[in-house]
C-alpha cells in the first residue's frame, strides 16, 4: 500500500477558521474547475466525475479531529497566531483518487474563508514526485491546479510540505 501524504498551509484568520471547522461538509456542483483538474488525472478505470462525495461528518472539525485521534493517519495541526496560518500535516492519507475527493470538497470550501495558501496531496512517502492533488488558495478562491509533477509546484511551497512532513515523521518515528 503505498499512500500519500496530505500537506495543507493556510494564511486564515483564527475566528474565520473556527467559522470554517463548524460548517457541514458539502458535495460541492462540479464546475470548470473540477472538470479540468478531472480530465489531467490518470488513473486505472476512471470514471466520469459526475458526483463529488463529501464526508458525512456534521461539522469540518470531525473530519480533522479523527484524522488526529487515529495513530494510523500520523496527522498533527498547528495555528501560528502571529502569521495567522494553519498548517495541517498527514503522513499516510490515502492511496487513490476516490478516496481523496472528499477531503478535496471540504477544502474547497475554504473559499471566501482562505486569504491564501496551499494544500498538497503526493507521494512523499516515495520521493514526491507525484502529486495527486494540488489546489491554490489565492484572492478568495480555491483552485484545482491540473499539477501532476512536484517539479510544477512553486519551490517554496514543496519544500515546506517537505519539511514539515519531515519533521512530522521524525517526531512520530516514521520513514
Amino acid at each position: 500500500m503505498e499512500l500519500d501524504s496530505l500537506y495543507i498551509s493556510i494564511q486564515i484568520e483564527k475566528v474565520r477558521l473556527g467559522e470554517f471547522f463548524a460548517v457541514q461538509p458539502i458535495s460541492p456542483n462540479n464546475d470548470d474547475n473540477w472538470s479540468r483538474w478531472w480530465a489531467s488525472r490518470q488513473m486505472y478505470g476512471k470514471t466520469a466525475l459526475d458526483v463529488i462525495p463529501s464526508y458525512s461528518q456534521a461539522r469540518i472539525r470531525e473530519v480533522f479531529d479523527n484524522l488526529l485521534k487515529d495513530r494510523f493517519y500520523g496527522a498533527k495541526e498547528h495555528y501560528d497566531e502571529e502569521k495567522q496560518r494553519w498548517r495541517f500535516t498527514v503522513l499516510n492519507f490515502s492511496e487513490n483518487y476516490q478516496e481523496i475527493l472528499p477531503m478535496l470538497a471540504l477544502l474547497k470550501q475554504l473559499e471566501g474563508y482562505a486569504l491564501d495558501g496551499f494544500a498538497l496531496i503526493f507521494d512523499w512517502m516515495w520521493g514526491g514526485d507525484t502529486v495527486m492533488a494540488y489546489m491554490d488558495f489565492k484572492e478568495g478562491r480555491a483552485l484545482l491546479e491540473a499539477v501532476t509533477e512536484s517539479n510544477a509546484i512553486e519551490l517554496n511551497r514543496f519544500e515546506e510540505a517537505d519539511q514539515n512532513l519531515q519533521a512530522l515523521a521524525e517526531e512520530l518515528g516514521a520513514r
